[in-house]
């Protein structure tokens, strides 16, 4: 017993000191015909993970370990969780979808987070996160034209003042229709055992914030 809580002790400051190396790829595309898909692919090592989601297509989730699928799971499931509103609200007569106690947790968790508030909690957090290069390519086409080149002037200035690791590079199409493409690759370093510690204050922080905005609402009951 002592042996293994050593092990986990030691495993734990390995993950709290040593960095962990990944790198992502991210692809959409969006046509005129109202088609559209997008994949997101993250490599750690041997191991990779992939989410895809596409018009007229079911969205998963794909794990390899080198290069042989070791699961899919589909998304649908967790999607629809989701989207069901609360007890309290009116709805139509629907089968609920029926989640175990951790896909539960996960949609919970998940649906309490605010989006903005995440990425500006650990993006370039130091000895957290680390952004070691970030290359993004677009191509893109609106029907108004106008609106094509205000997009094109503003990713100009925005390359402008971006960190050299940061780079932006765009190909107007012209084209007096809505067509998207991005493509986007980066390579990141991560601290596991700092970021599970940042995560469990992170979550503890939304907690209370939401019991906060709850208190008035129960008083006025």
């Amino acid at each position: 017993m002592a042996l293994a809580l050593a092990v986990v002790g030691l495993l734990g400051l390995v993950a709290f000191w040593v960095p962990m190396s990944f790198s992502s790829n991210l692809q959409g595309k969006a046509e005129p015909s109202g088609s559209w898909a997008l994949a997101l692919g993250l490599g750690f090592g041997p191991l990779a993970l992939t989410a895809i989601a596409a018009s007229h297509v079911t969205p998963f989730v794909t794990c390899h370990l080198f290069g042989k699928q070791l699961l899919r799971v589909p998304l649908s499931r967790w999607l629809r969780a989701a989207k069901q509103p609360k007890q309290s609200e009116p709805t139509a007569p629907s089968s609920p979808v029926k989640l175990s106690r951790a896909e539960r947790s996960v949609v919970s968790f998940f649906r309490g987070l605010d989006p903005v508030d995440t990425l500006l909690t650990w993006w370039e957090k130091e000895r957290v996160f680390e952004v070691r290069s970030l290359v993004l390519d677009a191509q893109y086409s609106f029907r108004d034209v106008a609106l094509t080149g205000q997009i094109l002037a503003g990713m100009y200035m925005l390359s402008g003042v971006l960190p050299d690791r940061y780079v932006i590079e765009q190909t107007p199409i012209w084209e007096t229709e809505d067509r998207v493409s991005i493509s986007a690759d980066g390579r990141f370093r991560i601290w596991p055992g700092r970021l599970l510690v940042d995560l469990l204050q992170f979550v503890l922080k939304q907690r209370r914030r939401v019991r906060r905005e709850a208190e008035p609402v129960a008083s006025q009951h």
